[in-house]
């Protein structure tokens, strides 16, 4: 069984403000409702309830896919304003009734589709055609959603759905930016809002049947209520401070003086016990051209065909630049390179004993830039392929070629070997980078190497430089 310790099989993540702020929250609750589970809230004091975590995850994804309700006497009442591709939606909730107890369960899932985890539903496959279905009663709603806006929306049709409204939410250029469909369902008499949420190929249509065959059932629960507008301020304080804590921790990068030379020694983390060494980089027009090259090297040759030329050079295309906020700031269609980079790794020890996975030979591509301080910190813009493009090969900066035969280890073929202490072995990686990056000497020196094998932790990152 595959096991994750320290987060060393994490990969760099950028998160945009906002939904970080979700996240910090979503830590909070999860950590809050396991210590309710053991028994562990204090006594004397009233049962807050807190929402789910399948609830936590729709906050954070709420930003992108967008929210309606409906206007009604009874739980809560709205007013929504639309122009121009905006929607914003305001609530007010009747405290003086109490919060319900809600659940939805569909009778009518599209073919090959099953339960997958939760509330979640889908084929299996990398394939876009995944539902989730959340059952929000009015505790979600008074915690996440008094007032939200939302951009880029192409139509809300509203319509009416087991007697409910309900409003079904597309958005601009979706085909393009593959993204999802929404339907809320609301019930202001009985007190909850049902949000159905479609991936990319799952039809309006499909998702409308499902809405429709869902058996909801609510009952009364008397350990849930609101939270106070003290308890509702001191957590948000309390995020916030977490939030300024975390930013002040990533943000503080690293002295250049502090990433590991070419030809010097990186310890990675202690429980794996292996350390790594950058021996030399190249760029390469052609992948044929990199020395000792195999097929066999490439993790997934289906995903990186349709991208060679057959001279072995790679096709163009079409890329977005993101903001800090993961925002659209320009798109254009972008050559791509070959970074090889020959690495020695050693087992140094034998793993911990919780610890069977082997020894992580991947690495990631990080670029940094120099703040006001002089120290290296990510740079907060970031590349990402159009997602119509179905362009993989550069994976979150992941390496997708390995010289070595490979293992095949819990499935992850590639990337992980079995080391006895002592053992070493030097190998060559393959990314492919952005020919703008390439080709420009500056920004080149601000990529190094972010070894799966060491820990990738955010606060203490520990890279390796290429040149």
């Amino acid at each position: 069984m595959r096991k994750e310790k320290n987060g060393v099989l994490s990969r760099e993540l950028v998160i945009p403000e906002e939904t970080q702020k979700k996240i910090e929250a979503a830590y909070d609750i999860v950590r809050a409702k396991s210590s309710e589970a053991r028994g562990e809230s204090a006594g004397g004091h009233r049962h807050i309830w807190k929402p789910s975590a399948a609830v936590v995850l729709a906050a954070a994804m709420i930003l992108v896919c967008g929210l309606g309700v409906a206007a009604a006497v009874g739980h809560f009442t709205k007013q929504v304003e639309e122009s121009d591709g905006t929607a914003s939606y305001t609530f007010e909730i009747n405290y003086e009734l109490k919060p319900v107890e809600v659940t939805a369960v569909p009778e009518y899932l599209p073919e090959d589709m099953t339960l997958a985890d939760g509330d979640k539903y889908g084929s299996g496959k990398d394939d876009g055609r995944d539902i989730s279905i959340w059952a929000m009663n009015m505790a979600d709603v008074d915690y996440y959603m008094q007032r939200m806006d939302f951009t880029g929306v192409e139509k809300v049709e509203k319509t009416t759905i087991q007697g409910m409204e309900a409003h079904l939410i597309t958005y601009r250029d979706a085909e393009k930016y593959r993204k999802p469909k929404d339907i809320y369902m609301f019930n202001p008499e009985d007190g909850y809002v049902l949000w159905v949420w479609g991936d990319y190929a799952v039809s309006m249509e499909e998702l409308e049947k499902v809405a429709g065959s869902l058996t909801i059932t609510v009952t009364e629960n008397p350990d849930l209520a609101y939270m106070t507008e003290e308890e509702k301020e001191e957590e948000a304080q309390l995020e916030k401070e977490a939030q300024e804590a975390w930013e002040a921790a990533v943000n503080r990068g690293v002295a250049p003086e502090d990433i590991t030379a070419v030809g010097e020694t990186l310890e990675g983390a202690d429980f794996i016990g292996a350390s790594y060494t950058i021996e030399e980089a190249a760029i390469y027009d052609s992948l044929y051209d990199v020395p000792g090259y195999t097929p066999d090297g490439v993790c997934d040759r289906e995903k990186a065909a349709p991208w060679l030329n057959e001279d072995g050079t790679h096709k163009p295309y079409l890329r977005s630049t993101l903001d800090e906020n993961g925002q659209i700031v320009e798109e254009k269609e972008t050559g791509v390179k070959f970074l090889a980079v020959t690495a020695t790794v050693r087992q140094e020890k034998a793993y911990d004993a919780e610890w069977d996975n082997g020894t992580p030979f991947d690495a990631v591509l990080v670029r940094l830039e120099k703040n006001e301080d002089g120290r290296l910190v990510q740079a907060p813009d970031r590349y990402a392929a159009v997602p119509s493009e179905d362009y993989e090969l550069q994976m979150g900066g992941s390496c997708f070629y390995l010289n070595q035969a490979a293992d095949t280890m819990d499935g992850a073929r590639y990337f992980w070997r079995h080391m006895e202490a002592g053992d070493s072995q030097t190998y060559t990686m393959v990314f492919a980078v952005d020919e703008d990056l390439a080709e420009n000497r500056e920004e080149l020196q601000n990529l190094v190497l972010w070894f799966n094998g060491t820990g990738n932790d955010p606060e203490n990152p520990r890279y390796s430089a290429l040149w």
